[in-house]
């Protein structure tokens, strides 16, 4: 498939969803890279795409596969190999093989410029933090548009399309990791749709902007909300604001996330992947505490892995296994365990239903507790 064919494509899909009209991307972040998840067929696609000769034209990121960077995840054979033909194919294309949810960690989005990503959180990341454009586009057309260069005109990439819609009044916070992903969840489930405009959240860092952004992308349809005081040109959207509902969260429905019945056989942070204070902050704690009693799973990206060094090392005689380009949601060495603590309310929401798993949400610090009961 050459550049052409791409284009092609895209425009046919143009056509069908946008009027034909399409916009140009700076750069693009494909999903659907886990042989976990597409399967045979999936790895067919892709070989296909690099025989042809498709090359991508703009600086091309992708998602984490089913099989991590450093080998802490044991996986089988079958599994090993067809990840490495995905790997295979999409550097054939020129993508970035980082394998990361959070490629916004080393990839510049300025304000207001078009991008082509397929990862939810990430979009979600970019839309609310920084104010750049990307709608929630499909992880072959995301491929597709990285060979072309551009993608559909599609309503998040016009100003009329993020004006927002539904006024959420938050009354909870400050709001760590775990109550930031209770918030965008309950926004998802009483909103589903729309652009929401958000007065009141206050998130303690980076590790709750994340968790926000990929609950809110996880359990509804939204990839953009305007965070009031927060959100870059977030006087410009109140201005043009086209309110029709009204919902409020109170610290109460945040409470309804937090459950404890169940005794986890492993704790997981890193979903999406931990940023190095999150990752430091476990370390720092098993450190006075000693090795705790269940093992402690942390997946981070790629460059916050290699700033790590030797702390990695030194984590393993903890009982704390860091890894980089896989995740607990994406692997199926995940059905190794019956029950997971978490402070992610993506990882809750995905695990049970792709491995079966049980999970339980818990603040990082009940986690850690839980680590040790």
């Amino acid at each position: 498939m050459s550049r052409e064919y791409a284009r092609e494509v895209v425009l046919k899909i143009a056509d069908a969803v946008s009027g034909g009209e399409v916009v140009p991307v700076e750069t693009a972040h494909v999903s659907g890279v886990s042989f976990l998840t597409v399967g045979e067929y999936g790895v067919e696609f892709l070989e296909h795409l690099a025989a042809s000769g498709a090359r991508v034209s703009v600086f091309t990121t992708s998602n984490p596969a089913a099989v991590d960077l450093a080998g802490v995840l044991g996986v089988d054979e079958a599994v090993a190999k067809g990840q490495e033909r995905i790997t295979k194919a999409l550097r054939a294309m020129g993508v970035n093989t980082f394998f990361s949810c959070t490629p916004y960690e080393f990839v510049i989005t300025r304000q207001r410029t078009f991008h082509a990503w397929a990862e939810s959180n990430a979009i979600t990341y970019i839309n609310t933090f920084r104010d750049a454009w990307s709608d929630k586009n499909p992880g072959p057309l995301a491929l597709l548009g990285a060979i072309a260069g551009f993608v559909p005109k599609t309503p998040l990439y016009t100003l009329e399309g993020r004006r927002p819609t539904v006024l959420v009044e938050v009354e909870a916070g400050p709001l760590g990791p775990l109550e930031a992903g209770a918030v965008g969840a309950l926004m998802g489930e009483q909103i589903g749709s729309g652009v929401p405009y958000v007065r009141g959240l206050s998130l303690t860092g980076e590790g709750a902007r994340r968790e926000f952004a990929a609950a809110l992308s996880t359990y509804s349809a939204m990839v953009f909300a305007v965070v009031e005081g927060v959100t870059p040109n977030w006087k410009e959207y109140l201005e043009i604001a086209d309110f029709r509902e009204k919902i409020r969260i109170s610290q109460g429905d945040v409470a309804k996330f937090l459950r404890n019945d169940e005794t986890p056989d492993v704790v997981y942070f890193g979903c999406p992947f931990a940023d190095v204070d999150s990752v430091l902050w476990v370390l720092a704690e098993v450190k006075k505490r000693g090795v705790p009693k269940r093992p402690i799973y942390i997946s981070t990206s790629p460059g916050v892995y290699g700033i790590l060094g030797r702390l990695v090392e030194e984590a393993e005689r903890y009982n704390v296994h860091i890894f980089t380009g896989s995740c607990l949601v994406v692997s199926p060495h995940t059905r190794k365990f019956r029950t997971i603590a978490t402070d992610s309310l993506k990882a809750v929401y995905y695990i049970p239903r792709l491995h079966g798993v049980g999970v339980v949400p818990c603040r990082r610090e009940r986690c850690l507790d839980l680590a040790y009961a």
